[in-house]
């Protein structure tokens, strides 16, 4: 990188799958696009995340809109991994077996059957099952296992692989990635939006038409722009990634934990949440718990190898719910705020960001997920 000014239609601030899917989709739709990551492709959330396309957890208490959003985007998903595993020539990991709910007591056993009816009220299918069904969907479970759930509309994608096929795909229609390099303000001038990007002892300038803040934890982070501050805020989650022998054919969860297979008999066990800022090490602590829930689910682990602990900042803001759309300031666009969904909800989110940036017009599918609501919060909580 020179000191030199560059040009584009539109700079993506933030390299994750956020930000790389609005990329890929915004450049071949023959947008020239430039995205600047702090670190590399994926570091913070992306790349940590289970993968787990799975709109039926907690749909009780998701908003309706946003479960409409998971949908649509779990529906995107087949297509969209063909698009971006045909243009860049890497595997994604798709895999569509599903999910499979465990109980191993009685009140594990009403929470399945409240869930099994939430699921059927918002018309999401869901078949319970025996222990002895569910056992014979799963042989390695532990027969203290006394029914399941079984959703095999849930599906997931390696996430490590998905960034990776993401990055390839982007090049491959033109979109520049600057990686190493921070982005330290954000503002506009004569017109365009004007980036001052920041790697070692370097100050380059990037013009652009549009910038798209996909920066994850990092929107309100060392990041100066013209935008109100909305309280972004990191959400630690810890991973344990077992080896061994092949388990599990599909994603297994309780209220307690998740395990999610791979190829090559990897396991990760997921996923802690945590208050603790921008910490990224992992802790005993975090680790204990993961492997004593996943044990009493799967006793067979046990001989399994520890290969990985990851840990990773998932962005939220106060409702947890993502922020997509248009902000105050002309040219300035958002994709944030996505939690525990971001890997779900890629192919909807660069869609609508795609719709909107090229159009003006905000999509109907996104209204709800507007700045707006945010800032509006903040000036209650300033006036009360």
């Amino acid at each position: 990188m020179t000191n030199e000014s560059r040009l584009a239609d539109v700079a993506i601030v933030g390299g994750g799958v956020i930000g790389l899917s609005c990329a890929f989709e915004l450049g071949r739709r023959g947008r020239s696009v430039t995205v600047v990551e702090r670190e590399e492709v994926g570091f913070g959330a992306s790349t940590v995340a289970a993968g787990m396309l799975t709109p039926s957890f907690e749909v009780e208490l998701t908003p309706p809109e946003l479960v409409e959003l998971q949908l649509d985007s779990l529906r995107r998903y087949p297509q969209f991994i063909t698009d971006v595993e045909s243009a860049g020539g890497l595997s994604c990991e798709y895999r569509d077996e599903g999910t499979l709910w465990v109980s191993r007591h009685r009140d594990d056993e009403l929470e399945l059957d409240h869930l099994c009816q939430i699921q059927k009220d918002r018309g999401l299918p869901a078949k319970r099952l025996t222990g002895r069904e569910t056992r014979a969907i799963e042989p390695y479970l532990s027969p203290r296992v006394i029914g399941g759930l079984l959703v095999e509309s849930d599906h997931q994608v390696n996430s490590r692989k998905l960034v990776a096929a993401l990055e390839a795909a982007c090049l491959c229609v033109g979109v520049e990635i600057i990686t190493k390099t921070g982005v330290s303000t954000v503002q506009r001038v004569g017109g365009r939006a004007e980036l001052t990007l920041q790697r070692d002892d370097e100050r380059p300038l990037l013009h652009a038409d549009q910038v798209l803040l996909a920066a994850g934890v990092w929107l309100e982070e060392g990041l100066v722009t013209p935008l109100p501050r909305i309280g972004m805020r990191p959400i630690k989650g810890q991973i344990v990634h077992l080896k061994g022998q092949p388990l599990v054919n599909r994603v297994l969860r309780n209220s307690d934990v998740y395990i999610v297979p791979r190829a090559g008999g990897e396991l990760l066990l997921g996923a802690t949440e945590e208050e603790q800022g921008f910490d990224m090490e992992p802790t005993a602590g975090g680790t204990l718990d993961l492997l004593r829930y996943a044990f009493e689910i799967l006793p067979g682990l046990y001989d399994l190898y520890v290969s990985e602990i990851d840990v990773g900042l998932r962005p939220a803001v106060t409702d947890h719910q993502p922020v997509i759309g248009p902000t105050n300031t002309e040219g300035i666009f958002i994709a944030g705020g996505h939690y525990r969904g971001g890997v779900l909800l890629a192919p909807s989110t660069a869609h609508f960001v795609a719709e909107l940036m090229t159009t003006g017009r905000v999509p109907a599918e996104v209204e709800p997920f507007g700045i707006e609501r945010l800032l509006l919060e903040r000036q209650q909580e300033a006036a009360g």
